[in-house]
């Protein structure tokens, strides 16, 4: 074969997709096809065609997990029909599409190739290829005993307060808690755009809620984990320990922070029992790291309580979680580094271990890029919200909700300009599938030349 023939075939080879183009490609047909099955007259419950923008919009909501609506309340405005739609797309994006897509394979006994694997690997963010089909299976048994759970626990205050129609909003919230989804269905039986603030007293849904929503953030890997030794800390590996510690201090941090911020605002709980004060103070601090939830309108936060929120969204739940944000572990290596910086020392340790220069230098990149993307969201915002009157602080959490997946609002979700749709999108899709696969679309793994070693050069600091 002649030189200009090889070359013509090297042309017309089909390209090859990485794992990460997979990844985002997955997600991407499964809003597109999402978004067609809403617009459906079917789907609504005036059986009227929904806006294209806005069907797109919740979609892209739902499988990000995120909760954010523009067209009101999901349950006056979605048929059961659509209400189903929803709930697929938001388990779909929750466990992420491999995890099903293996499920199917293994029910229809089709041969699961290493590509498949390698894809798997990306998007349960695992460092070993091995495993892969039986982490698929057993993330899917996970994902429905503690949704089973949830369902069970939110099936008496629900049917107690609402009858029949409870039972299917315990599993509709269970689903959507499990998933850090936000979603709700409560609004024709507690009020439009009330979410859960009608149950703000019940101990019984704040708990159980709460109990699906840290779950689900923590990551399949560490509920595995968990699970294998028992509860028995020191026995469970340096990531899990790292995601637990995380996650326990920033609930309670914000939990006493929330307690002590709102404690005299009439608007959210100064009017509440010391009880209650806790109970939402407790619930505020857990569901914003990715859930969406709300037992408080978080319009009528203090400023001081709306930065926090903020800061809460953006650090998110855990890497392989069903949640959003730059993650609990890249806030600990950031911290990390910058002790390490302090002390200017090259190794960067926490307990007996030596984080390598792989998982320090993903943190930096992750948290540098996610604010960007944030600050230069928000920045957009300003000028094509402008006229809606929306203030900066509302559009800055708006935009840390949506790229953290967290789907809570100050209310300008529904007044959003087209641009600021498409702006809002962009994030919950970028936040779903994550700054690393994102990356890794564009920016080939492989580097230059490792045995070159270049001078140091010294660069004045702070």
């Amino acid at each position: 074969m002649t030189e200009k023939h090889t070359k013509k075939n090297k042309y017309l080879r089909k390209p090859r997709l990485r794992p990460a183009h997979t990844i985002a490609l997955g997600f991407l047909a499964v809003i597109v096809l999402g978004a067609f099955l809403l617009c459906l007259p079917i789907s609504t419950n005036d059986f009227k065609w929904m806006n294209f923008i806005d069907a797109l919009f919740t979609s892209t909501s739902a499988v990000s997990t995120t909760g954010l609506i523009t067209i009101g309340d999901t349950a006056a405005y979605f048929s059961v029909f659509g209400q189903i739609v929803l709930l697929i797309l938001i388990q779909f994006g929750g466990v992420g599409f491999m995890s099903i897509t293996t499920l199917f394979m293994m029910l229809l006994r089709r041969k699961i190739t290493l590509k498949d694997r390698m894809v798997m690997q990306m998007e349960f963010n695992q460092d070993e290829g091995r495993g892969m089909v039986r982490l698929g299976r057993n993330i899917m048994l996970v994902t429905l005993a503690i949704e089973g759970a949830g369902f069970l626990l939110l099936l008496a205050p629900f049917c107690l307060a609402n009858g029949a129609y409870g039972i299917w909003q315990a599993l509709f919230i269970s689903v959507s808690s499990f998933c850090n989804a936000g979603f709700d269905i409560m609004g024709m039986t507690q009020g439009l755009g009330s979410s859960l603030s009608g149950f703000a007293g019940d101990v019984m849904v704040n708990l159980s809620v709460s109990f699906l929503i840290i779950t689900g953030g923590l990551g399949f890997t560490v509920l595995m984990d968990i699970g294998k030794h028992k509860w028995r800390f020191k026995k469970l590996t340096l990531h899990s320990k790292l995601v637990l510690i995380a996650s326990g201090v920033l609930i309670l941090v914000g939990w006493a922070f929330f307690f002590g911020a709102e404690f005299n605002n009439a608007g959210t709980i100064g009017n509440m029992s010391v009880g209650n004060k806790l109970l939402v103070s407790l619930f505020q601090s857990i569901s914003p790291r990715s859930a969406g939830f709300a037992t408080v309108n978080q319009g009528d936060l203090t400023s001081a309580s709306k930065f926090m929120t903020v800061v809460l969204m953006f650090i998110g739940a855990s890497p392989g979680s069903t949640g959003g944000g730059v993650r609990t572990t890249t806030l600990m290596v950031i911290i990390l580094i910058s002790v390490a910086g302090l002390r200017e020392t090259d190794d960067i340790t926490v307990g007996k271990h030596k984080l390598n220069r792989q998982s320090t230098r993903k943190a930096v990149s992750v948290f540098v890029l996610s604010l960007l993307i944030v600050l230069i969201s928000a920045v957009i915002l300003l000028f094509s919200e402008k006229s809606s009157g929306a203030t900066f602080e509302d559009i800055l959490f708006e935009c840390a909700s949506a790229f953290a997946t967290s789907g809570l609002t100050c209310g300008i979700t529904g007044s959003l300009s087209v641009i600021g749709k498409i702006v809002i999108m962009i994030n919950m899709f970028l936040g779903r599938v994550g700054m690393i696969t994102i990356g890794l679309m564009f920016v080939s793994k492989k580097g230059g030349d490792n045995n070159i070693r270049y001078p140091e050069g010294n660069v004045a600091i702070g």
